[in-house]
């Protein structure tokens, strides 16, 4: 009897985890410094610390909000300096938004994508980039 039990959990978890997807991507940010803009691979033109780039991104969240509840957060996370972010979610709609730090005009400046729509799937992984534009001249 506890084997059945055991057994049936297990499967029971793993379709769960059947009927999920998973959102994953990139947030650029910059420039950072004076005229030189960021580059796809978050490369470092303007010669950051990798302490210095953590300081930087960790400023910025990046959340994913359901299209049923489109005002509270299902998950959120801290960037890196590697601009990665990842969700595991159950099928179905969703937003993705970079969360700015107080006071910043990123979202006021040409360049900026800050919120995509995405559809996730069973099992499959969707990929999206993101774009701040810090308005830094």
């Amino acid at each position: 009897m506890l084997i059945l039990a055991a057994f049936l959990f297990l499967f029971s978890c793993e379709n769960v985890a059947i009927d999920a997807g998973v959102v994953e991507g990139k947030v650029m940010i910059g420039p950072l410094c004076g005229n030189i803009p960021i580059v796809v691979n978050n490369s470092n033109p303007c010669g950051f610390t990798d302490e210095q780039m953590d300081q930087v991104y960790s400023k910025y969240k990046v959340a994913i909000y359901s299209e049923s509840n489109p005002k509270t957060a299902i998950k959120e996370v801290v960037l890196n300096r590697t601009g990665a972010f990842s969700f595991e979610v159950p099928t179905g709609g969703y937003s993705v938004e970079v969360i700015l730090p107080q006071g910043s005009t990123a979202s006021t400046q040409i360049g900026s994508e800050l919120k995509k729509n995405v559809s996730v799937t069973k099992s499959m992984v969707t990929t999206i980039s993101l774009n701040v534009n810090t308005g830094i001249q």
